[in-house]
């Protein structure tokens, strides 16, 4: 059996593109920051392994398989000593070939995982600057009651909806009105609200610069 494992941060995100009718789908609505064995559908998806019931696994990105890069080169190993071939979809490489570890997907893999990381340090460090210059600002609230993510937190799950939010700062608001924003982005109408509030918070200088998280 062929089965594709997928990991989304919210129910918001669409999966249309990784997902399609011939394989069984593992998915985790789950952070990226949860290690691997302990999601509930990749806990699934390890017992079909053990069961011997899987025999590839697909992922659209390296990222999906762990929260870091020693947690992915665990996942892959797991799987490669249970013979189970994992293709990843953005790059079109196999683990195994022939039944055997492939040396080159092995590099590759190791390469963009610690890529991704380095990105997402990067990231940290761009939205803590974000926070401290609003801080400064007399700007910045926090965490507000009930929410479960700080204004830089939320700016940073939503990098797409960030971009149009900068343009119409940009044109003084002239241009891509909240609902506008959300039939673009194919969010809802109060998620782009909100975020447009964090970034308000954050003075309007949330350090996006086209980074996304690639653990969210």
């Amino acid at each position: 059996m062929i089965a594709k494992y997928i990991r989304i941060s919210d129910k918001s995100q669409n999966i249309e593109r990784q997902a399609n009718d011939t394989d069984k789908l593992y998915i985790d609505v789950i952070s990226g920051k949860t290690k691997f064995t302990d999601r509930p559908k990749a806990q699934q998806l390890m017992q079909d392994i053990e069961a011997s019931l899987v025999t590839q696994v697909t992922v659209h990105e390296v990222s999906r398989l762990g929260r870091n890069l020693l947690d992915i080169l665990e996942t892959l190993e797991y799987m490669t000593s249970k013979g189970v071939n994992v293709y990843v979809h953005n790059i079109g490489m196999h683990s195994l070939i022939d039944g055997k570890e492939s040396g080159a997907f092995k590099m590759v893999v190791t390469i963009l995982a610690n890529i991704a990381e380095q990105e997402l340090n990067t990231l940290r460090e761009r939205q803590a600057e974000g926070v401290r210059l609003a801080k400064e600002k007399g700007v910045y609230k926090g965490r507000e009651a009930g929410s479960k993510f700080t204004p830089a937190e939320l700016c940073g799950k939503h990098p797409d909806i960030i971009k149009y939010l900068q343009r119409r700062a940009k044109q003084k608001g002239k241009s891509y009105s909240v609902r506008e924003i959300a039939s673009i982005t194919k969010k809802n109408p109060s998620t782009v609200q909100r975020v447009s509030k964090a970034f308000q918070e954050l003075g309007g200088k949330f350090y996006y610069n086209k980074l996304v998280d690639p653990f969210a």
